[in-house]
């Protein structure tokens, strides 16, 4: 029975650790105020500024006051003058978060009669699950646009809506799997409601609460307009035999742009234009079971490519032989893709806007995959010397 209660309470201390993600920080602050619980009130408020930090909203709203005054001197003659009275400011300070217990060292009143409070505050902070990615930058793929209704697909009329959502999702998968940025939903905004309505209500944990704040916000926002998607298919009868030959064709265009969202600056934009031949519409339907799917994925896949491409760039993390590891894996690389290996050198800078145009870069050898996993590529030297190719050395398509 003691093996046994051992082996639970074991387990009950790991899952504990796997799926507790609320720390305390504990802050010391003073408060001032009239009277005794108002001095410890402000104490409270004061540490969680210092723990959490402040929301100000300053506002600084102008009343103007007008008059005129008139003045007789001792011959009678009368003189007036005008003036103005204008000024109002306000200032307001917000802060929040949850306080698990509070101890008080000290209340003493102060000479002025007010009273001075010295407490120490345990501050419930939610502590992310996994690995710290506040290195990464944040990404948003938002809802692409169509310039039709529907497309004709070997046939059928598919509404834009089915192609934009399935284009959104494969990108979404695209740019997770890149394991670049840290990709962020926009699409279910109404189930996330629902579970934060779970974290406020008196059924959950104080620590739950603590959840609460940790949304964040987009780097950079990728937004695009489906220009057309199309496969046919083509029917020819043989006049010798008779035979009915089937081929198909098919082509896709998509503008995208990739747009700095504290500013909306566009940082990068460009169009993805794709045709398909016959080899690759039977491909795809032997591969995805239909050309909207197969038509998605290439998409998708180009523009995370390019997008990458221009933000995170792969990279040589180790070298053995004629092996070069690559800092990129899941669906972004797949065996058989062949990379060009660049050194860079000197950054160069446009001489009207100043601006940096990147790093010379001069080729130096080719590579070929040929396995990835979740996180790494490894791939083998096609032409070059693996001597000169050295970490941190980019890879480019």
């Amino acid at each position: 029975m003691q093996p046994l209660l051992k082996t639970l309470l074991a387990l009950s201390v790991l899952l504990w650790s796997c799926f507790s993600f609320a720390a305390e920080q504990v802050v010391d602050a003073v408060g001032y105020g009239n009277n005794r619980n108002q001095a410890i009130s402000d104490a409270l408020v004061q540490g969680l500024r210092q723990a959490t930090g402040v929301s100000i909203d300053s506002r600084e709203v102008m009343q103007t006051l007008s008059a005129r005054a008139s003045v007789s001197d001792n011959e009678g003659e009368q003189s007036s003058s005008a003036f103005e009275v204008a000024h109002q400011g306000n200032l307001s300070l917000k802060t929040k978060g949850l306080v698990s217990r509070y101890d008080v060292h000290s209340v003493e009143q102060e000479t002025d009669g007010g009273y001075r409070a010295d407490v120490s505050l345990h501050v419930l902070k939610y502590d992310k699950p996994g690995l710290p990615t506040d290195s990464r930058r944040t990404l948003a793929i938002m809802p692409f646009h169509s310039d039709k209704r529907s497309y004709s697909l070997l046939g059928d009329h598919t509404p834009a809506a089915k192609i934009e959502s399935e284009l959104r999702n494969r990108a979404l998968d695209q740019f997770t799997q890149s394991r670049r940025v840290n990709v962020l939903d926009r699409e279910f905004g109404a189930e996330f409601q629902q579970e934060k309505a779970l974290w406020l209500s008196d059924d959950a944990a104080l620590a739950e609460k603590a959840k609460i704040g940790n949304v964040l916000g987009a780097d950079y926002i990728v937004v695009g307009n489906i220009r057309n998607v199309r496969s046919t298919r083509h029917a020819k009868t043989l006049q010798l035999t008779g035979e009915t030959v089937v081929s198909y064709s098919g082509s896709a265009q998509l503008d995208y742009k990739i747009i700095l969202a504290s500013t909306r600056q566009v940082k990068w934009s460009d169009s993805i234009n794709l045709k398909f031949s016959d080899r690759d519409i039977r491909a795809m339907l032997k591969k995805y079971g239909s050309s909207q799917a197969g038509i998605t994925a290439e998409l998708s896949e180009q523009l995370a490519q390019q997008a990458l491409a221009n933000i995170y760039p792969m990279r040589v993390v180790a070298v053995k032989g004629k092996t070069v590891v690559i800092n990129q894996g899941g669906k972004t690389l797949k065996k058989g893709d062949v990379l060009n290996v660049f050194l860079q050198g000197d950054e160069m800078f446009d001489p009207y806007t100043k601006e940096s145009l990147g790093q010379l870069e001069e080729q130096i050898a080719t590579v070929k995959v040929l396995r990835t996993t979740a996180k790494i590529s490894y791939a083998k030297l096609l032409t070059g010397e693996a001597e000169l190719i050295e970490p941190n050395f980019i890879l480019r398509r």
